[in-house]
């Protein structure tokens, strides 16, 4: 009887201490991943990445997150494999750090929102409530070391509708990303189509989108 009322106790105080930033990224999570797979995942993602002048470009992604390793073939050109923090070059006249900053973008980017779960991930906060195309949004922040970045998710949802982030101080100059469709991969919901515009002038980029997943 004493440990089910030190339960019923101390559960509604580990709710209210949660912060509103929490409680929205606990929502994205929730939407995404709701059995917490990602950590864990095994797979393979082959990507279409389309620039506006130059040819497509074709990008399969081996991965095994509960290893840490993942293996990049871009175009069969460029080839690495990293285990950790160790790399190696496959093929290509590439060298050994581009293997690890490749690796850091394609998990970071397709492994959001739960990346944001990182212990490395910087205090995160609420940025405040505002509308993407007609729909409420909630927006957290993060301060990089060297950008600051904006995550905007869908009120009632929790989905995931864009981000963006700025390389200045004074949040002038900096990127926007756009999100649609969605590809379930193994319990988790994954955004397969990402756009990048310029801020502020908001010229067009490039498209990723998720072809296919083993």
């Amino acid at each position: 009887m004493r440990k089910l009322l030190t339960f019923l106790f101390v559960c509604p105080l580990l709710l209210n201490a949660q912060t509103p930033a929490d409680q929205v990224l606990a929502r994205a999570k929730a939407y995404h991943d709701p059995q917490d797979v990602w950590p864990s995942l095994v797979t393979t993602f082959t990507f279409k990445e389309t620039r506006p002048e130059g040819p497509d470009r074709s990008t399969i992604i081996s991965l095994n997150n509960g290893n840490s390793y993942m293996k990049i073939n871009r175009n069969d050109e460029e080839v690495y494999e990293v285990n950790g923090e160790v790399a190696e070059v496959l093929k290509g006249d590439k060298d050994k750090e581009r293997a690890l900053v490749l690796r850091n973008y394609y998990l970071y980017l397709w492994g959001l929102p739960m990346k944001l779960y990182d212990s490395n991930t910087p205090n995160i906060s609420l940025a405040g409530d505002e509308k993407v195309e007609g729909v409420n949004c909630r927006v957290l922040r993060v301060a990089y070391e060297k950008d600051t970045w904006y995550f905007y998710f869908e009120e009632d949802s929790g989905r995931m509708l864009q981000y963006k982030f700025y390389q200045d101080a004074a949040e002038t100059k900096g990127e926007l990303i756009t999100l649609e469709d969605e590809i379930m991969v193994k319990g988790i919901k994954i955004l397969q189509k990402r756009s990048w515009y310029t801020l502020p002038e908001m010229e067009y980029l490039g498209t990723d989108i998720l072809v296919e997943v083993e």
